[in-house]
């Protein structure tokens, strides 16, 4: 019988401000995804897992926990990481967290 991966919660991924990246702990390493806050919205710019520990669904936690910690503060999510926009392509249910044309027009001009 095969589980479903566990689904992160905020003791999983955490947010490290100090340096500008989400955390989540990983067997023997960290996975982490950069990013720069710009008033309420998150330009998420590289995400990376050790090499050891890909192809395990790590990324799509790391991502789903991102989600999930800027949803419970308000925030919007642009972005700029490939693994993150496929990944927000492929989970619907939190499309309404990604930046709109307005959101991103209004950064730009920052």
């Amino acid at each position: 019988m095969q589980t479903e991966p566990k689904r992160p919660d905020d003791r999983e991924v955490r947010d490290e401000p100090e340096h500008n990246r989400f955390v989540m702990d990983v067997p023997g390493r960290e996975a982490f995804a950069i990013y720069r806050r710009i008033e309420n919205h998150l330009v998420i710019s590289h995400t990376e897992v050790p090499r050891a520990q890909r192809g395990r669904g790590l990324g799509a936690r790391l991502a789903r926990g991102i989600f999930d910690l800027a949803r419970s503060r308000h925030e919007r999510i642009v972005p700029a990481c490939s693994f993150i926009a496929d990944w927000a392509r492929l989970n619907p249910d939190y499309r309404d967290l990604l930046a709109g044309r307005e959101d991103m027009a209004r950064i730009d001009n920052r």
